[in-house]
Parts: C-alpha cells; structure tokens; sequence
C-alpha cells in the first residue's frame, strides 16, 4: 500500500491542471470524499486507456488515504475516552461504510480496494451514540427548562438521524419542540385621538402573511385560537394618523413653433414665381407657426403612521421599545391643453393622456400604510427572536 501511495503521489503531484489539480487540492485539505467523487467523475468521462489507468491509480490511493485518515481519528477518540466522541466515532465507521459502497459500482481489472467488514463496529457505536445522547437528553428534559428543551432537542435529533425513533425518540423530539417554544402573543392598540380602521386592523394581525414562525417561535393573535400561556408580547401601538390636505398646483404655460406644412411656390421680389434653369417653378418648405396652450396639474395627499412595536416579558413588563413611522401618497400628475397638439414634447403627450382622478378617503389613504408597517414590524421583530 506504501508504494502504491507513493507512486499515485507522485502522479498527483506531477499534473499541473485540472481537474487533478482540484482533486490533489482536496486531498492536501483533508476532503477525500470530495476527491474520490471527483476521480470517478473524471474516470468515467475519460476515453484515453492512460489517463483512465492514472486515474484509478490515483482513486486507489485516495482511497488508501482515506481508510488511515479514518482509522486514525477512530483511534484517537478512542484513547481519548471522552463519551462526547462516541458520535464522531460512528460517523466515521459511516464514511467508511459508505466509500466503500461508493466504490463497489467501480469496476475494473486494476482498481484493487481492500474493502473490510465494519458492519458490527457501526452498529456498536450507534447505539452507544444513543445510549449516551439519550440519557443527557432525559437528563436536560427533566430540568423542565425552555433552554434546556432546545438542547435535549439537538441531542434526540441527531439519535433520530442514526438510529431513527429508538427509545422513543420521535415522541421526545415533539415534546422538546412543545416545550421549547416561544408562545408570543401580537396586539394592535389604538393609542392615537383617531378612529383606527378596522380594515387596517385586521391585515397587521393577519400574522400568516409576515412568515415569523419558526422551530422555537410561535406567534399569535386575538383571531387565533390558542388558549395556552404566552412567553411574550408584541404591542404595535399607533399613535397618530396625520392626513395631509388635498393639493392641486397647476402651471400654465404658451408655446409656438415653427413646424414645416407642405411646400410653396418660391416668389420673387415682385411676387412672380421663380423658374429654376430648365423652366420649372421652384417650390420650397412652407414653414407655418403653431402654438398651444398646456396646463400641467399634479395631484397630491398623504397619510403618515405614528406607532410604536413595544416587547413585553410574561408578566407583562415592557422590555424593549421601537419607534415605527411609515408614509404613503397618493400623487397624479395630467396635462390639459388648447391649441396644436403637435407643440407638445413626447413627455407631453403622454401627459396629456391622463385625467384629474378623485382624492382618495383617508382610511384608503391610511390602510395603504399597511405593508410598510408589516414590512418594518417584521425586521424589527425578526432581530428580536434571531
């Protein structure tokens, strides 16, 4: 095996490009599942006899390689002792496992792998890994500690993982994620000398559409059903709504230009019509001027939202405050005219396309706030829980 790794080095040491060079540089990093993928890819695609036969000495080392760096950790942990290796150790018999399932589709008269059983020692650190990742796991539940749920779950899902539902393990993972959970409960108070619109009310507690639930978050609110304990609260208080007046700002304005209408017969001085040199009358552009009369208006109002996202603890103490501003408007702009439509530039006309549209009603104007503030309310909690 020495020699075979010292000449298939050599090979991997000699080929400047890639792909060998990547597969070399997986191997100097210690990555020797990425760098057999790679070699049998490259092995497979290649139709040269010695290439092919570089390649599979070069798979045959990686191989080799892989099989010493595994046994080496193995042993390591081990002499070690330490229980929290024991799940290190099985993962590494699973490498070794499954390379040399990979391996065993890759036939050839001079690919030689000395493949071993490791069938027992898997098994073996399995269930020791679980043994031992279930007893901290009980250990942490019966601290009866949100915290402490969370980490028996990280122990119970790794379990799940190698040795799935043993012991029981799927009905602790789900009491662990019951149990861990933040409850948070969202109000939306009136706190402005304004009528809060029910519309605008109910699509902030629409909580579906802010995607916030997550693993240990669960948010809710008076529409839901929950009937169990909150961990905290969520106040979105409003504090003003500030209505701007209706604007309309008009400009007049006149325009002329000379624009080219046809052609005329070119006169001289007394007024008879020049001939060119073989007789024929001389015409030239007509050159007439136009002129319109345009007025430009633009529309516009606003509704401004004054609120406040405060966090409350269980009992209901605030913890922490945030300032929430959002502004919407609505804005027309239209151009009416009287004249020759043909002064007009392309920005213009286009204008002039439009119409004067009716203002709309505050609570429009307030409700259209909505997904700002969902959008802000939604950052903002976010940071808080990340």
């Amino acid at each position: 095996m020495i020699k075979r790794i010292l000449i298939s080095s050599i090979l991997l040491m000699s080929f400047g490009c890639s792909p060998i060079k990547k597969i070399n540089n997986n191997v100097i990093s210690g990555e020797f599942d990425k760098a057999i993928d790679k070699t049998i890819s490259e092995l497979k695609k290649t139709k040269n006899k010695k290439k092919k036969n570089q390649y599979e000495l070069i798979l045959t080392d990686i191989y080799d390689r892989s099989v010493i760096n595994s046994r080496d950790k193995i042993s390591r942990f081990e002499k070690d002792g330490n229980p929290e290796f024991l799940d290190d150790i099985y993962f590494e018999y699973e490498k070794l496992v499954k390379r040399q399932e990979k391996l065993k589709n890759i036939s050839s008269e001079r690919l030689n792998f000395n493949f071993e059983d490791y069938s027992s020692e898997l098994i073996n650190f399995r269930y020791k890994t679980s043994d031992y990742y279930l007893k901290i796991s009980n250990s942490l539940i019966s601290n009866d500690n949100k915290f402490d749920y969370r980490k028996a779950y990280n122990y119970l899902t790794t379990i799940e993982g190698i040795n799935p539902n043993y012991q029981n393990t799927r009905f602790l993972i789900e009491l662990c994620l019951l149990k861990g959970r933040d409850n948070i409960l969202l109000t939306v108070l009136n706190e402005s000398k304004s009528v809060l619109f029910k519309d605008l009310e109910n699509d902030i507690l629409n909580i579906n559409g802010y995607d916030l639930n997550s693993k240990w978050q669960s948010f809710y609110t008076k529409n839901d059903s929950y009937k169990g304990k909150y961990d905290f609260y969520i106040d979105l208080a409003f504090k003003s709504f500030i209505i701007s007046p209706e604007r309309l700002v008009q400009k007049e304005e006149n325009k002329e230009k000379n624009i080219i209408d046809g052609l005329t017969y070119q006169l001289d001085e007394d007024g008879n019509v020049m001939k060119d040199s073989l007789g024929n009358d001389i015409k030239v552009d007509k050159i007439i001027k136009i002129s319109v009369k345009t007025i430009e208006s633009i529309q516009s109002k606003s509704a401004k939202v004054i609120a406040e996202i405060r966090f409350l603890d269980q009992k209901k103490n605030i913890v922490d405050r945030f300032p929430l501003e959002s502004e919407f408007w609505f804005r027309n702009r239209f151009l009416e005219y009287d004249g020759d439509k043909r002064v007009l530039t392309k920005d213009e006309a286009k204008l002039s396309k439009n119409r004067f549209l009716p203002f709309p009603p505050d609570e429009v104007l307030i409700f259209n706030n909505s997904e700002n503030i969902k959008r802000k309310m939604k950052n903002i909690i976010y940071k808080s829980f990340k």
